[in-house]
């Protein structure tokens, strides 16, 4: 369901806070990164792209983890381009401005 541009924009909101804390295990953190995804929630959407963004900024995420990313981000960029009307290139440095 698209979600409408308050929803939306609460969920770029959650871009901005602070990272939530990953498990350092590489397994059982894609395992919950997968659970927030399957949720369809746009909020669990956002915190999955919002930490492995930063994640990334760091060190390069393992090509799962940046594939998880790309999905995510794909997901989230979808419903932002829907609900606010944007492009993608204008949806995209909303993200990255916001993380």
């Amino acid at each position: 369901a698209i979600e409408d541009k308050d929803v939306v924009l609460k969920a770029i909101e959650v871009l901005k806070q602070e990272s939530t804390e990953m498990d350092s295990n590489w397994n059982r953190r894609n395992r919950e990164n997968m659970e927030k995804l399957k949720t369809g929630d746009i909020f669990q959407v956002a915190e999955v792209v919002r930490n492995l963004i930063r994640v990334n900024r760091v060190k390069n995420l393992s090509a799962g983890e940046a594939k998880m990313l790309a999905n995510a981000k794909q997901i989230l960029l979808s419903e932002i381009i829907l609900a606010c009307e944007l492009t993608e290139p204008e949806a995209e440095k909303l993200v990255e401005d916001a993380v």
